[in-house]
């Protein structure tokens, strides 16, 4: 049997998919500005419109995300907890 037999077909731009090429960003440990130069050096090569998931401990990540992507140009789209651990996803904004 070929790879991914049996598994539900998506199709392209569906959002599980998109979510299954999002770039990850561990910061779990860091404090939100160690976690936000982090992520910078991480979306520099990235392409426009790459989705990234943002793994986080401190608490002020729920804030500070959120407002970094408005004050960027960067799209917050939303906070998900996964066994105590903050996962914020974002778009990186356009060219």
């Amino acid at each position: 049997m070929g790879a991914g037999a049996g598994a539900p077909q998506r199709k392209p731009g569906t959002p599980e998919r998109d979510e299954a090429s999002a770039v990850t960003v561990d910061n779990r440990g860091l404090l939100c500005a160690q976690g936000i130069l982090r992520l910078m050096r991480t979306l520099a090569p990235l392409p426009p419109g790459q989705l990234v998931r943002v793994l986080s401990t401190d608490p002020a990540a729920e804030h500070d995300y959120p407002a970094w992507c408005a004050n960027t140009g960067h799209t917050f789209l939303r906070h998900d907890r996964e066994d105590g651990i903050i996962v914020s996803w974002l778009r990186k904004r356009g060219a």
